[in-house]
């Protein structure tokens, strides 16, 4: 079986530190051949280390390594923005989180990020859900006024207003980290399997399930997504569609 995870995480979060080389290896062992990466640290604002973490990370993983630019507001105002583009990273994605910060999606930030993913040709990477300004209906205008630029609804949360943003608008995409298979079930009956992507948010679930088998759990949800659909679609949002957007090797 071909793997790819779109949604991966490296650095800081809450009490858990993972090294590029801690996940690399744990990927490896669940069978996970590409995967879509940021560094956590981000969170901190601690730049310096973030971009430390990403240069190992696409050192050490080589082509298996879909560099993901996670872009906070103040970085547009500070200079770290024009720093990361230009580290030497081949950045594959940009992402922004509207939970963690505030992004005025009218406003001329949100605009300059759009405006570099359409320059660089890359997805833009939006986290969707736990508050009314970042659940995925609140991007529906900002996705519809740049068709040209793909986004994707990280979580697709609320699933009914991904799925509502999607029908509307066919530059948008989803991934199914920390989605309930019963949600990705509704996503796929709505005909999004060419447009979803396998994806898992590892490994923010040593703190979540902290005590449970990660190997066991990782692969657990391996098959409740998988069971969700037909072999087919499980081919399109496993790995097919991830070529797609970042490319074949």
């Amino acid at each position: 079986m071909i793997l790819f995870d779109s949604h991966i995480h490296i650095g800081q979060f809450r009490y858990l530190y993972s090294t590029p080389q801690d996940v690399l290896d744990f990927l490896t062992k669940v069978g996970v051949d590409r995967f879509a990466v940021s560094s956590i640290t981000t969170c901190e604002g601690n730049n310096e280390k973030v971009l430390g973490e990403m240069l190992e990370m696409v050192k050490i993983g080589g082509m298996k390594v879909v560099p993901v630019f996670w872009v906070m507001p103040s970085m547009l105002e500070d200079g770290w923005f024009e720093k990361f583009l230009d580290c030497g990273i081949q950045w594959k994605c940009l992402k922004i989180h509207g939970y963690f910060c505030n992004w005025d999606t009218d406003g001329w930030q949100i605009e300059k990020v759009i405006a570099k993913a359409t320059e660089l040709k890359v997805p833009l990477l939006l986290h969707t859900g736990g508050r009314d300004e970042s659940d995925a209906g609140s991007y529906m205008n900002v996705i519809k006024r740049h068709p040209e630029q793909i986004f994707i609804l990280a979580h697709s949360r609320p699933v009914e207003q991904a799925i509502d943003v999607m029908q509307h608008c066919p530059n948008a995409w989803a991934d199914c980290a920390f989605t309930p298979p019963e949600c990705v079930s509704e996503m796929i009956k709505c005909g999004f399997a060419d447009r979803i992507m396998f994806g898992t948010d590892y490994p923010l679930h040593n703190v979540f399930y902290a005590g449970e088998n990660m190997e066991d759990l990782y692969l657990k949800i391996v098959d409740e997504i998988k069971g969700t659909m037909s072999e087919a679609e499980w081919e399109l949002v496993s790995h097919k569609n991830f070529e797609r957007l970042f490319g074949k090797i």
